[in-house]
């Protein structure tokens, strides 16, 4: 077999004794830019590296960004990126490291480096919460023994053993954690918050190589600023508030429980969690300034011990109040439910049955259960409707690494009763996109189709893609109720629309004999 040259990190390497005749040579590497340019791309490639070995990833994004945007394509910049992503140990910027990767297996395909770290991203990926990125890693290994067989990236890959293998038995806590425990011990040592807040930063300043002090004394000083010390209770109680939170939720849908299912007052419900989207929000701010503040080591100096010691990991008693709060969320979704006056039946009963396909997408898992389709990843969806009659279908080859990041299509609802919901409830999904990091850009609503369906689509997409590259449209009527999203950019209003209604009609089947 033929492999020819095989970049690995920016050098190349010539297989010995190896031809590339013209139907087996590898396509292109990605444009060459001027030697002057490469140049500078390689000092910006230096200075990304001695960010991310200073630990300051957010920094090391920045550069690597904008040396992209200065001197255009780059496998090394590209790695670095994603590896900056990698580095902050979180689903969004696990997202983000995939883009980059891909962005740059786009520009040089058989860039060794690359693919050996878009391999490593995959394979530690959950198999439940990201089934496309775990069924790629098969396929990236196997590209990279093709290339470099022997390799040292083939034999790291080749090793049975999970990628968190080596790593240390204790679970590594998250930044969110261990930021916020900080910051209530702090609290718990001083006598009130202003006090806390100097401390921590005359701390700071003693060590200023301590990106943990920085980050305390950057949140601490936040929570200064007016308004903010309403905050305070999710850190100080975070357990205790939730359970809080989701009693005023479950308030709110129960007064509305006579309703067939009060889908618009769960979405009333929902905006009692802005303010701990607000404290993201001020956490996220903390941790940049902290970054920003805090100097690289100098060259060759060990990184010091922090002062601080290691967080503890959840205990029994956390597990115990979150198993409560979990409890009471189940309860304030089910309660209208369980809780509803009886009706008649007099409403338009459906059967919800799986297209084999969705614009040419696949079938990819179901829920109910259909031959030879996996229900793994449907099933997040038909559990967090909680609902008697959930469905949910996921169409798209999610292994293909040159389709979409995720899923084509997404049809997920239930049959039931749901007479006399209001519009409002249509308004749910839009609710979700504003608490997310996606940007709405079209909102219209089509008229009813003779079967009295009611229809509200929603164009959006986020900070990495052109506008419109989503399409989600929620539906109601007397007997169903739901939302399709496509992941398919250049949608026009009228071409989603019928889509949609192409695919109810194929997926809701009536059946006039249970009236």
């Amino acid at each position: 077999m033929s492999t020819g040259r095989v970049t690995r990190g920016g050098d190349h390497m010539q297989d010995a004794g190896q031809t590339n005749t013209p139907e087996t040579a590898p396509p292109p590497e990605g444009p060459r830019p001027e030697p002057g340019a490469r140049a500078a791309s390689e000092a910006a490639a230096a200075a990304v590296r001695e960010a991310l070995r200073s630990k300051r990833p957010a920094a090391a994004r920045e550069q690597a960004a904008a040396a992209l945007e200065a001197y255009g394509p780059d496998p090394d910049l590209y790695l670095l990126l994603g590896q900056a992503h990698v580095a902050e140990d979180e689903d969004d910027h696990d997202d983000e490291a995939e883009r980059a990767y891909r962005r740059g297996l786009d520009a040089f395909p058989d860039h060794l480096a690359l693919l050996t770290a878009y391999a490593e991203l995959c394979r530690a990926a959950d198999a439940l919460d990201r089934p496309g990125r775990h069924a790629r890693a098969d396929r990236l290994m196997a590209r990279v023994a093709e290339l470099a067989p022997g390799s040292p990236e083939a034999l790291r890959l080749s090793d049975p053993a999970p990628v968190w293998a080596a790593q240390p038995p204790t679970p590594r806590l998250s930044v969110s954690h261990t930021q916020r425990h900080d910051v209530r011990s702090a609290l718990a040592a001083a006598p009130n918050l202003a006090e806390a807040a100097r401390r921590a930063d005359e701390e700071a300043g003693q060590h200023p190589y301590d990106l943990r002090l920085a980050i305390r004394a950057e949140t601490l000083t936040a929570f200064l600023h007016p308004g903010r010390r309403l905050l305070l209770g999710q850190v100080r109680a975070p357990y205790l508030s939730v359970l809080a939170v989701l009693a005023v939720g479950a308030v709110a849908l129960v007064p509305e429980s006579a309703a067939p299912w009060s889908m618009w007052a769960g979405a009333a419900a929902l905006l009692t969690l802005v303010p701990y989207r607000l404290l993201a929000v001020l956490e996220s701010g903390a941790r940049s300034r902290a970054v920003h503040r805090t100097p690289p080591l100098p060259e060759g100096a060990p990184e010091p011990a922090s002062p601080l010691p290691p967080p503890p990991p959840p205990g029994a008693r956390d597990f115990v109040l979150l198993g409560t709060a979990l409890t009471l969320a189940v309860f304030a979704v089910v309660s209208p439910l369980a809780l509803k006056y009886p009706a008649d039946t007099s409403y338009p009963h459906y059967t919800a049955t799986a297209p084999k396909t969705f614009r040419g997408a696949p079938l990819f898992s179901a829920v109910p259960v259909v031959d030879g389709v996996s229900s793994d990843m449907a099933s997040l969806w038909t559990q967090a409707l909680n609902a008697e009659g959930a469905f949910a279908y996921v169409y798209g080859d999610l292994a293909d690494p040159d389709g979409p990041i995720g899923p084509a299509a997404l049809v997920f609802g239930a049959v039931g009763d749901f007479r006399n919901t209001p519009d409002k409830a249509l308004k749910g999904y839009e609710l979700g996109l504003a608490e997310s990091d996606s940007t709405i850009d079209g909102v219209w609503k089509p008229d009813p189709g003779p079967d009295g369906r009611r229809l509200r689509c929603v164009s959006y997409a986020n900070d990495s893609e052109t506008p419109g590259s989503r399409v989600a449209c929620s539906w109601v009527d007397n007997g169903s109720y739901g939302t399709v999203v496509m992941n398919e950019p250049g949608l026009d209003h009228e071409t989603a629309t019928k889509a949609v209604r192409t695919a109810l009609d194929a997926a809701l089947l009536r059946d006039d004999r249970a009236l």
